[in-house]
This record gives structure tokens, sequence and C-alpha cells, in this order.
């Protein structure tokens, strides 16, 4: 590398948020060769699976995709008799926890500090970003200081949608009104009769936890989702892992059907998945099948279901008056629910960016209208607008190898180890991804921002030099690739090749392979 490349490294980033995405950034960063301080306002690294209150996930809650997809391309998990195949909350923060330390991250970690603004200054003709920030518990000065790059990883789950579920209730209800981010312990429930309001993700988890423990749990749910087990054994329908059966490759480059058939193809796999929900009359599955589906997981509800542990109420909540809540179908009519004694509303989360003034906010055409894409950015990554500055992770809802691609082309970038688009290519592609935006009617609007998120991490992969070539990989050794082509989409697969490759790769992609799988299907 040249020296001017040498230069730009030396300079400073800061990485505003230490969940998956500012932990993945700040370490590439770091592995770049750059000044860098990582900003976290709350007590401790982990975001969602942080063990502190500021966490988002309860107790005994466990990932719904596999350790695989929860994993970075170069630190495995823990060797172990047996890997978690689907990990805890205490072993998602164990993972991050140990991969900041290895890599050095934590030590340029800041903790209980606020991040109070962020704005444009130009220096010696340099685009560069002036921070103020201050410790939260000492309530100290405010400091300021200059850096030559931004990241923005504050996630997707920074702040609590604005409904007023929670608000319209706790001054009429006579029990607790609990937010989902409260949930820690199914055991503050033993015995009661529980409103659980929200049909979402967070809703049908929490509603099949409380079920084990309360004595009645009523779903308020007018959604129509999918639902699915985390694992399936290989001799019911041989289904394959929900995590990556979506994601392999031959499907994806292969594929030429439109959006309608695409919806068609998925709603068939779904409904097989979901052991035909279409015909379950405890929770049908009801939107027709040429539109977007939505699917989520969850082990017990079907079984909390059949024993009369939840009962699913589709109508509107409208009031309440003391313990009891008042419902209202579509024709008018009213359904009441006696002798509630808790409530726990699941209304989802929203984008969080205070630090930025309306200006900067009108350059990334942030909306929060459109939950899965609430920001404009190429590859959801970089602003035409804004320079030396990347945001990792914001959009619905991305997985550690989709961060990870997205952080080493942003910084290998800055540190010009590969080379940025140009502003024109990045408004030109910023066009097509308004118009996933614009498809905003309910029956149509994708769960997700990404179309394929293989496709997505290969597409970065390749602009930083990552992607393995497929032709050659078939001519010169055809197990290894058709495992990556038909089978297992693998972080460490950007590893084999390019910048910061590592040796080990193609073991550590035929380990998981081999021994968890196959072999513990």
């Amino acid at each position: 590398m040249n020296e001017n490349i040498e230069i730009k490294r030396n300079k400073k980033v800061a990485v505003i948020g230490a969940g998956p995405s500012g932990i993945v950034s700040a370490k590439t960063a770091l592995e770049c060769g750059f000044d860098v301080v990582l900003f976290e306002k709350n007590d401790n690294i982990g975001g969602v699976w942080s063990i502190g209150e500021s966490g988002k996930a309860w107790d005994n809650m466990k990932t719904h995709i596999s350790y695989v997809s929860m994993s970075y391309s170069d630190f495995i998990w823990e060797e172990e008799n047996e890997k978690p195949f689907h990990p805890t909350k205490q072993q998602m923060f164990k993972y991050l926890y140990d991969y900041s330390k290895h890599f050095k991250v934590l030590e340029k970690t800041r903790l209980n500090t606020n991040v109070i603004s962020i704005s444009e200054v130009c220096e010696n003709d340099q685009n560069q970003w002036l921070i103020k920030s201050n410790k939260i518990k000492e309530k100290s000065e405010i400091h300021e200081e200059i850096y030559d790059y931004v990241i923005i990883c504050t996630g997707m789950f920074s702040k609590k949608r604005d409904i007023d579920i929670k608000d319209k209730l706790i001054n009429k209800f006579n029990g607790k009104v609990w937010s989902s981010d409260e949930f820690k312990d199914p055991n503050a429930f033993i015995d009661k009769r529980v409103l659980v309001v929200g049909g979402f993700s967070s809703g049908i988890e929490i509603s099949s936890a409380v079920a084990e423990k309360a004595k009645m749990v009523y779903l308020n749910c007018r959604d129509s989702v999918y639902i699915f087990k985390r694992r399936y054994p290989i001799d019911k329908e041989n289904i394959p892992h929900v995590d990556y059966c979506f994601q392999k490759r031959s499907m994806i480059y292969e594929s030429k059907k439109t959006i309608e058939e695409i919806n068609k193809m998925t709603d068939s796999y779904f409904n097989l998945a979901s052991e035909n929900q279409r015909e379950n009359n405890l929770f049908k599955y009801k939107k027709p099948e040429n539109q977007s589906h939505y699917y989520i997981f969850s082990d017990t509800f079907f079984k909390c279901l059949e024993l009369d542990k939840i009962k699913v109420v589709e109508n509107t909540l409208i009031d309440c008056n003391g313990n009891e809540m008042i419902f209202k179908d579509s024709n008018g009519n009213i359904e009441i629910i006696d002798n509630v004694d808790d409530i726990i509303t699941c209304v989802g989360y929203d984008i969080d960016l205070p630090f930025f003034d309306n200006e900067i906010k009108k350059k990334i055409s942030m909306n929060l209208s459109v939950p899965h894409l609430p920001i404009l950015l190429y590859k959801h990554t970089l602003s035409p607008h804004l320079d030396n500055m990347a945001f990792i992770g914001m959009y619905r809802t991305p997985v550690f190898s989709e961060m990870e691609c997205q952080a080493r082309f942003a910084i290998y970038g800055f540190a010009g180890i590969s080379k940025l688009p140009t502003k024109e290519i990045m408004l030109e592609e910023i066009k097509n991804v308004e118009i996933i935006r614009e498809r905003n009617e309910k029956h149509s609007r994708p769960q997700f921002a990404l179309p394929n998120r293989v496709y997505f991490c290969d597409d970065l992969a390749k602009e930083i030099g990552a992607l393995p070539d497929f032709n050659k990989l078939k001519e010169n050794d055809s197990l290894f690739y058709n495992i990556n082509w038909n089978l297992l989409f693998h972080p460490s697969f950007y590893r084999m090749i390019g910048p910061f490759s590592n040796s080990n790769s193609r073991n550590i992609i035929l380990n998981d392979y081999n021994n968890y799988y196959i072999g513990k299907k």
C-alpha cells in the first residue's frame, strides 16, 4: 500500500453504539489501523443481548436462528462438547464479550457515555465530524472531539415505538402494565391472568413463556403470521433448518421469478414449515398466497394453544375499566375480558438518531413510518450526501454476517484497502431502494428490507475482494462448492480470500456443516 493509504489509516474513527454492529465495526476499524473510540450510552456492551438492565432480551430467551448465523467470520464459538445451536441470552453476551476482549475492542469502549450531537465541520478542506458527549452517571461537562470518520451502529431497537397503548391504559388499569423490554422472568406472572398486546415476534414468544406460569394468557393479535419451530426432526417432512434454507445460493442466483411468483413459492414452503398453518383453526394463516408473508419462531406457542393456556383475541383493544378489558370488532361488536391482572405491551421499536439535526436526517431520508427501511442509503451503508460516515445494521433485520460485510465494505473503503463508489453510482442505486420503500401498503410491505441476505453479503464481499470464484471452486473442490452453493450460508466463507483472510476458514465451515448441521439434526 502506498504512503497516502497508511496516513489515512492513522486517522480517528468514532463508532456509536456497542451492540453487535458497533462491536464488529470497531474491530474492523482497529484491524485497519484506525484510532478508534466506541461510544455506548449503557453500562455494558451487547445491545439487545446485554445482560444489564438495558438489554432487550429476557432471561431465558434463545436466538431464533442458529449460532452460525449469530457469529462473526473469524471468531468461532468456544469449543465445547456441543455448541449451543440456539444460544441463550447469556451465551450471546459471552460470545460478544469474548470477541470484544480478543480483538481489544473493550479497551476502546466508553460506557455510560451519551452522544449529544454529531455535526459536520470542515478543517483544512477535509470533511470531519464534531462529536459532543458526556458521561451520563457523572453528569460531567460536555466533551468535544473531532473525528475523521463516524460509524452509526445504534440499531433498530433504540426506541420503543410511539404508540400510546401503555399510556392509555396505565391510569385506568388496576394492575401493572409492562413494556416488552421490562419482561425478564415469567415467574413474575405465576397464577395471574395476563393480556399480551401485540402478536409479532416478541408478543408470540413472551405469551408462550408467560403461559408456562400464568393462569391464563390472552394474546391480542390482529396480524396473520406464520410460526415456525426453531428445528424439526429429520423425519418430520425433511424440513431443513429455517435460518439457512432460505439462503441457498442456488435458489437465489438461478431464480427468475416475479415477486408474486416468489410470494406463492414462499407461502407454499412456509405452510409446510408451519405444519399446515393455513388449516390450523387455533391460529389460522389467512393472507392471500401472492402477498408478502411474515414468519416468526416459537417452539411452544401451538402447544400452549392446544392446552388452552393461551387464547387469541383478534379484536381491537379500545379501553379498560379497572381489570376489565374492552375490545371491538370490525362490525362494532364489543368483547369484554374480565379479571386481567397484568398487561404486557409488545408494540415494537424504531431507530433513534437524536444526535443528528434535521438537516442530516433529511439527507438520509429518515422516515419512521416505514419501519423495515427507515433511512435510504447505498447498500444500506453509505449516504452520497454525508462524506466519511457509514451506517451499519440500520434496517430490518440484519444478522451478524450482514453487519460484518457492511462494516468491512465501508471501513476498507475509508482505509483505502478497497474503492468506494462515486456519488453518482450511490444516487442511482438509492433510486432502486426507494422503490422497495414505496411498496409500503400493508399487504405488499416485506418483512425484511433485503430481498435476500446472501446476495447482499456476496455483493459486498465482491466489492472488497473477499468473494471466492464459484466456477473455480466447482472445478477444484466440488464437495466444498456444493456445501456453499446448495446447502449452507456461513460467514467464514468471506474469509477464504481477500483482506485479512483466514487460512482456517474452510475447516471452520466443514466442521460446522458435518458436526452440527448434519450430525446433530
